[in-house]
């Protein structure tokens, strides 16, 4: 149970990635921008590059006030993927949580 806490605590509170790590990677040889914005939910970042297998790839990040990501997702050749969503694993984990607490309660 205490590592289920832990889970959600870290889903609710981890920065995950900082901002600012992000900048390193413009630096790196397969990357080609790194886009900074401000907004009314933090900071939105867009970094572009090419993977190892040629192809093009770019990278949202959304992050909150405090620097938390939020969000990230990819788009790889018009592919669109959500890698990563900070409200919905806060919830699985509340409900991963909530689940082991019902099962404790029938085992009583």
């Amino acid at each position: 149970m205490n590592e289920m806490i832990e889970r959600l605590y870290d889903e609710l509170y981890s920065p995950k990635v900082n901002p600012e790590e992000l900048i390193n990677n413009a630096t790196l040889p397969n990357y080609t921008s790194v886009n900074f914005e401000s907004n009314p939910t933090g900071l939105f970042v867009t970094t572009k590059c090419t993977l190892a297998n040629g192809e093009e790839a770019e990278y949202k990040y959304q992050f909150d006030k405090e620097k938390r990501l939020l969000t990230l997702s990819g788009n790889i050749n018009g592919e669109i993927d959500e890698i990563y969503d900070r409200s919905k694993e806060v919830a699985s984990k509340y409900k991963e949580i909530k689940k082991h607490m019902q099962f404790r309660e029938q085992a009583v």
